[in-house]
């Protein structure tokens, strides 16, 4: 990205620009989590000054994206493996509450909607199972859609924004990631039984399937990023004390 020859473009305007590269750079893995961003590199490849520069960091730095201390310089963020595993306890805490309030609260119809955004979800599933090029997909976007609409039928909207705020984080956390077909299509099918007992307006069968999904998508991301072990050891720690 080069900004050279900005003309009446405004400070904001280059601002955002160099943001939006940044951002990209982070998701797609060019700058890779705990790299530290080197200013005058990228200011210079770039073609800007580093105010501009600066001021993007700030801004990602507020979205989590990176992380700045003071004679440091600004990395990009690394979630530490305890920051994962309270991010799943309080992501599970929300959406169980949530669940019985959907259950409560949302309609015929708008369940039967997200009924078909699921079978939109697996017919989409299908066909990337069927090309050897699609076999993995990024890191879990449709899971997080899925629970994330799912809240939004609770009509709690500090819950939704909550949860959003935590499904941004573990998108984060699990960028560098990917999900196989297998286990996208395994997911899916539990997003089906999840919603037919909601739909069944069974509050308990519900929370015993979301509680079951939740514990297993979390195991599953641990063990993907190699932290099921250190996980494992320190459950069995806390059981024996």
């Amino acid at each position: 990205m080069v900004l050279h020859n900005q003309g009446a473009i405004s400070r904001s305007s280059i601002s955002e620009q160099v943001e939006e590269s940044i951002r990209q750079m982070v998701l797609d893995g060019t700058l890779k989590a705990g790299e530290r961003l080197n200013e005058v590199a990228l200011a210079e490849a770039m073609g800007i000054s580093r105010g501009p520069l600066r001021e993007a960091i700030r801004k990602l730095s507020g979205e989590g994206l990176l992380s700045t201390g003071t004679h440091r310089g600004a990395f990009v963020k690394r979630y530490e493996p305890q920051e994962i595993i309270d991010f799943y306890e309080l992501r599970a805490a929300l959406e169980l509450y949530s669940i019985k309030l959907t259950i409560r609260r949302a309609s015929d119809e708008h369940l039967q909607e997200l009924a078909e955004h699921l079978a939109q979800d697996q017919a989409r599933n299908t066909n990337e199972a069927s090309s050897i090029v699609a076999m993995t997909s990024g890191p879990y976007v449709a899971e997080l859609d899925f629970h994330q609409q799912l809240a939004s039928l609770s009509g709690n909207k500090a819950i939704q924004e909550h949860l959003a705020d935590i499904n941004h984080k573990l998108y984060l956390a699990l960028r560098s990631t990917t999900q196989t077909s297998s286990r996208k299509e395994t997911t899916v099918n539990s997003h089906y039984i999840i919603l037919d007992a909601v739909r069944a307006r069974d509050v308990e069968t519900s929370m015993a399937l979301l509680t079951d999904h939740l514990n297993d998508s979390m195991r599953n991301s641990l063990q993907v990023m190699g932290l099921l072990d250190k996980y494992e050891l320190a459950e069995r720690v806390n059981e024996i004390g």
